[in-house]
């Protein structure tokens, strides 16, 4: 029997921060009830396509899904345990701003059926965040690990990000070493983009890229010694908690996105809904233009995403696949020479080396 994924997008937010690249609305709060009933309108509308399939991981994302009253995501959820098979033992992750969770909230999301938080510190620094627009200052966010260790949710993970600013590689070590001591089961650390929107707003005061590559280092040095793997590019976990969800998507496991600008991937096709917020209100059954995967594309799907993993390509399933492995192989030799992708135990992997070049790997990949 063939699973799936489920991602349902939760579009609001309390600011919108400058880094940010989603589709986000600060000012739409009244049109909450009518948002949850589009999105249960659409997973009714999936259902009669995908209710068969075994639910595997679902994924609640924004936006900031804990803006939002539990209510909404007891009734989402309920939608789907009524009209999808839902694997008992599936991953269900919400992703939480340290201003909008307590203990009431975590409680209420562990009876709704939440087994995983996802949240967003970025930084410890007050004045940081102030900068960028995090809705959250530093009390905040301890106020929230607090909260989170008070009810003894295990599975939470916490997010945060590398180039901000006022940031130097002593007070990202800092912050390290504090999240550290609330001993989160995942811990994901991105770099900066720099082709957000906003950004000219404040790079002038971030860290140059000889220190983000520090603290990288430091990073992944310190994490491996406190226990966790390091199972993707950004992210570390504690054996048994890394992302189901995530890896779902890196693996090429078929999902289906929800609400306003979702992406989906299933049957061989990929399609995403669009991103006007009233349009979807509106029609939330409008799907966007289906795009059949072929062959090559497919072939650039795997190499792109499963190099992202510390488990990389797994070289007897691109052959089963795919058949220029040996051609692949030797774009790799020059990255293999430097110790920047490694052939381990018939997988073709990139070491921390190479994860800090990995666009640059996967462009001569494929």
């Amino acid at each position: 029997m063939k699973d799936l994924s489920l991602y349902i997008h939760i579009p609001f937010c309390k600011t919108i921060c400058l880094y940010c690249n989603f589709v986000t609305f600060a000012h739409k709060n009244k049109k909450i009830p009518q948002y949850a009933d589009a999105v249960i309108k659409e997973l009714e509308f999936q259902s009669q396509k995908f209710g068969d399939r075994v639910i595997e991981s679902v994924y609640f994302g924004g936006g900031t899904p804990s803006l939002i009253d539990p209510h909404y995501i007891e009734l989402i959820f309920g939608t789907l345990r009524n009209r999808f098979r839902i694997n008992p033992n599936a991953e269900v992750t919400i992703e939480c701003n340290p201003e909008s969770l307590d203990e009431k909230r975590i409680e209420k999301y562990r009876l709704a059926g939440i087994t995983r938080i996802s949240l967003g510190i970025q930084s410890f620094n007050k004045e940081t965040l102030a900068r960028v627009a995090r809705p959250h200052d530093d009390k905040t966010a301890y106020k929230a690990l607090d909260a989170l260790a008070a009810t003894g949710f295990e599975n939470f993970g916490a997010d945060f990000i590398m180039g901000l600013p006022y940031q130097t590689y002593g007070s990202f070590k800092r912050e390290i070493e504090e999240i550290l001591s609330y001993h989160p089961a995942h811990l994901s650390a991105y770099f900066l983009s720099y082709d957000t929107k906003r950004i000219d707003i404040f790079i002038k005061d971030s860290p140059d890229e000889d220190a983000q590559l520090q603290m990288y280092e430091f990073l992944t040095t310190r994490l491996k010694k406190e226990g966790y793997v390091h199972y993707e590019v950004s992210n570390f976990a504690k054996p048994g908690f890394e992302s189901v969800h995530n890896l779902r998507y890196w693996r090429q496991k078929e999902y289906v996105g929800v609400g306003v600008s979702a992406h989906s991937y299933a049957d061989g096709k990929v399609w995403e809904n669009g991103c006007d917020f009233e349009a979807y209100l509106e029609n939330p059954l409008a799907e966007g233009e289906k795009i059949s995967i072929d062959g090559d594309l497919e072939r650039m799907d795997l190499i792109m995403l499963n190099l992202r993993t510390f488990r990389g390509i797994d070289v007897k399933e691109y052959e089963k696949r795919f058949s220029d492995f040996d051609d692949l192989v030797e774009k790799a030799g020059p990255y293999l020479d430097s110790g920047q992708l490694a052939m381990t135990g018939g997988r073709l992997h990139a070491t921390d080396k190479g994860f800090l070049i990995l666009d640059r790997i996967t462009k001569d990949l494929i």
